[in-house]
């Protein structure tokens, strides 16, 4: 497992050194008491991880034969601490999943007054690019920048993320964005809609699961931005209507989600974000995939995504 020290793990390195503290110093008795309790609930988390681990690896072996498709995958549910990884160290196109921290820079922009959510941006016509079902039929109108945000989260319109990318200062400001939110693989090289290229072998436009998880926990549940910007942000991609076929096709009876696709050549199909239970327990959930065809043109598998997304949820969630 690979997972930066989430809470359950930082309280077992705690544990883990306390008899060295308490060798020095005999007046921790709060942290006697407590300790053990942590180190109990964190072991048992671990071992839980440990146990999902070995029951979904089959499954995710088998999903990937089946399909002829690669699936990285990073989930914890944030409560309990669970969590599972399937290569979650690979480099996968990053593709429309980028539009998140696009979207989020443009949000901490207007926070500190270096933009406004009211100001409007002209969709110039020899500017919009294929699958901007929003900014396509407004070319040559002005749009407001949060409805540009929103359209590049909800419709995952191109053209938006391309004025989001304008907005904030180009590709760079996205890996910026993802390093400032613990997020140390994910890079943006170029624009939409050439960063959907997706070949082989070329780590521009590219992340890796366990990452992006890290960099979306932050946003979406964490401190990576506002109250209020992050849950403008949530309700965004709330809104999504790109995921019906992918994680939100996998979604028991009274679960929700917050998420953002993606899609590019040789079959890949990503979503990313935060799945909620019934009883408001969140799960972090990436799951990014492409083809092993080695096909340019392979279309997306959906059915990888969200066969991928009901097992874990499954594990995690029960």
């Amino acid at each position: 497992m690979t997972w930066k020290l989430r809470p359950a793990r930082t309280a077992i390195a705690l544990a883990a050194s306390l008899p060295l503290v308490l060798g020095g110093c005999a007046a921790a008795d709060s942290s006697a008491t407590e300790a053990p309790n942590a180190t109990a609930q964190s072991t048992t988390s671990v071992e839980r991880s440990t146990d999902i681990e070995r029951n979904l690896d089959p499954v995710m072996g088998d999903l990937e034969i089946g399909a002829s498709a690669r699936v990285g995958i990073a989930a914890v549910n944030t409560v309990t601490g669970e969590s599972y990884e399937h290569r979650a160290d690979e480099s996968f196109a990053l593709c429309s999943t980028f539009k998140t921290y696009a979207a989020a820079e443009v949000l901490r922009r207007a926070r500190a007054g270096a933009t406004s959510l009211d100001k409007h941006v002209t969709i110039e016509p020899g500017k919009v690019v294929e699958n901007s079902p929003v900014t396509g039929p407004a070319a040559g109108t002005s749009m407001p920048l949060a409805q540009i945000a929103r359209a590049a989260l909800t419709h995952s319109d191109n053209t938006a993320g391309n004025y989001l990318l304008e907005e904030i200062g180009g590709p760079p400001a996205v890996t910026a964005i993802a390093r400032e939110m613990g997020d140390d693989t994910t890079r943006l090289d170029r624009w939409e809609t050439d960063l959907n290229e997706a070949l082989r072998g070329d780590p521009r436009d590219t992340s890796t699961p366990g990452e992006l998880a890290d960099g979306y926990e932050k946003l979406l549940l964490g401190d990576g931005l506002f109250d209020a910007d992050r849950e403008r942000l949530v309700d965004w991609m709330r809104e999504s209507t790109t995921s019906e076929q992918r994680i939100r096709a996998a979604l028991p009876p009274g679960w929700s989600a917050a998420d953002k696709t993606g899609g590019g050549s040789f079959g890949t199909a990503n979503d990313a974000g935060v799945v909620w239970s019934p009883s408001g327990e969140p799960i972090v959930l990436v799951i990014l995939t492409d083809s092993t065809t080695n096909r340019a043109d392979e279309p997306a598998n959906n059915r990888v995504i969200s066969e991928a997304a009901a097992a874990v949820i499954d594990a995690l969630g029960s």
